[in-house]
């Protein structure tokens, strides 16, 4: 039987010095390569968007995407939550389906410390931030892609940070992030069932994943998701491999 043996960049890493402080965990989070491509991200749309203004181009319908997408983003943040991070491998016509995102979460749910599996794998961030723009540039014009881009990028890239954050030992100060970190920590040691926002919580609310926590029974499977023999394949190579 042959041993598998984990390489070094692939080993567990963690941020759980006491006391750590707000700046110390920035620090963290930039030096990972995801928050480094939604910056880049970010600036990108915001360039060219300050470029098309230069240009007049701006006008009413630039409002939608400033007023949808904030209405829309609790509620694709718990369809992606549910339906594709918590996806369950199956087999369709003869064909195994599983999900990199999906696989990468269930690692994170067994080490929620672990920030390897903390933040969105690559290829996720691209192909959705990708298939975001394509779509909307089929049916907007430039300046309409522009500004939603630059909402999109920038509320992917907050979910980022406020999810890094929970996951190190930061403890918060004001309410809101309280609040935020709280329901979090519940989803993963409590029951993975409820709370599935991670920034807010109105898909929780509408949607009926929102109780009260002294109501709700502790799961036996909030670490595995109930995948324990999936889980046990995507241990292996699952490492540095965004």
């Amino acid at each position: 039987m042959t041993e598998t043996t984990t390489p070094p960049s692939s080993r567990s890493r963690y941020a759980r010095e006491p006391n750590l402080a707000l700046a110390s965990a920035l620090r963290l989070f930039l030096r990972e390569l995801p928050p480094k491509l939604l910056l880049a991200h970010l600036l990108g749309w915001l360039g060219y968007r300050v470029w098309l203004l230069a240009q007049g181009d701006v006008g009413w319908p630039d409002l939608i995407p400033l007023l949808l997408i904030p209405l829309l983003h609790p509620f694709v943040e718990w369809l992606l939550h549910v339906h594709l991070l918590h996806f369950r491998p199956r087999t369709l016509l003869g064909i195994a389906v599983d999900f990199h995102a999906a696989r990468y979460h269930r690692l994170h749910h067994r080490d929620p410390w672990d920030l390897r599996f903390v933040l969105m794998p690559v290829q996720t961030m691209i192909g959705g931030l990708g298939l975001l723009a394509v779509l909307i540039g089929l049916i907007a014009s430039s300046s309409v892609l522009a500004t939603a881009m630059v909402l999109a990028a920038g509320l992917a890239l907050y979910y980022e940070w406020i999810h890094f954050l929970v996951h190190t030992s930061y403890r918060p100060t004001g309410w809101f992030f309280k609040r935020q970190w709280r329901f979090h920590r519940l989803h993963h040691y409590k029951n993975e069932h409820y709370w599935m926002g991670v920034t807010r919580h109105l898909g929780d609310m509408v949607l009926g994943t929102f109780p009260n926590p002294d109501a709700v029974e502790s799961s036996k499977t909030a670490r595995t998701l109930g995948l324990e023999d999936s889980l046990g394949e995507a241990v292996h190579g699952e490492g540095d491999d965004r």
